[in-house]
């Protein structure tokens, strides 16, 4: 739903509340409604949402301006992109599990260390596309990455279908950097996950009632339980 859409509709709403309220107080009739009243308190709604609007407006091109872009990482162009218009109505929870940190002969401490440091975590998203495109993808087959900083990386993006034909019509991808078949990814990735959704919802690009779609293979056991005993993602707020 487009922003006028969603405005028009709140002034009729408070419109109606509004004749509602007077109806039942007795101030007014269906014939001799006091106009004026119900507009000045409609417009007050409508103005309301503006408001409202253009904060989440602003935390999101906070958010984006943060997000570390493609060309940061080093990414390949991709061997073909298909846009998506449609408004995603799942979002698929990955993990990277340990298989990033063994291209690198990584283990244990110095895969934890890695995973908490911007430079070698652009490395290992570079070496993830690189298998992905290797694997016969077209590119790297997340559209985004979180890593345990709450650092946000780039994948396939927004607007951009994603690497599974049974799910060309979802944000399929958005991945936590890392293993979670033990433990929990921590507060400050769930909550830069959290505000992309948000920014995706606001954008009309995610569906205010979407879908969350993992397994504890893809998502990683630990990671999987904390959704199903959340309902969700378990943030702060």
């Amino acid at each position: 739903m487009n922003i006028a859409k969603m405005l028009a509709i709140r002034v009729l709403f408070c419109s109606v509340l509004v004749m509602a309220i007077l109806l039942q107080q007795g101030e007014a009739s269906w014939i001799r409604i006091r106009w004026p009243t119900v507009i000045a308190v409609a417009a007050k709604c409508y103005l309301a949402g503006c408001f409202s609007r253009h904060q989440i407006g602003k935390f999101c091109e906070d958010v984006t301006k943060a997000t570390i872009k493609r060309e940061e990482w080093q990414a390949i162009e991709p061997r073909y992109v298909k846009p998506v218009n449609d408004i995603a109505n799942e979002v698929i929870f990955w993990h990277t599990g340990s298989e990033t940190c063994r291209m690198f002969g990584l283990s244990g401490y110095n895969c934890q260390k890695c995973i908490q440091d911007e430079h070698c975590l652009k490395k290992r998203i570079s070496a993830i596309q690189n298998a992905d495109l290797s694997g016969g993808m077209d590119d790297i087959k997340y559209h985004f990455l979180i890593g345990q900083d709450g650092v946000i990386y780039e994948g396939r993006g927004w607007g951009v279908a994603g690497a599974e034909a049974d799910h060309l019509n979802a944000v399929s991808m958005v991945s936590m950097i890392g293993d979670f078949h033990k433990k929990e990814p921590n507060q400050a990735s769930l909550n830069a996950l959290k505000n992309l959704i948000t920014c995706g919802q606001s954008s009309d690009i995610i569906s205010e009632d979407f879908d969350i779609s993992t397994t504890p293979e893809i998502s990683g056991e630990a990671f999987f339980a904390m959704i199903r005993r959340c309902n969700g993602l378990c943030t702060d707020d």
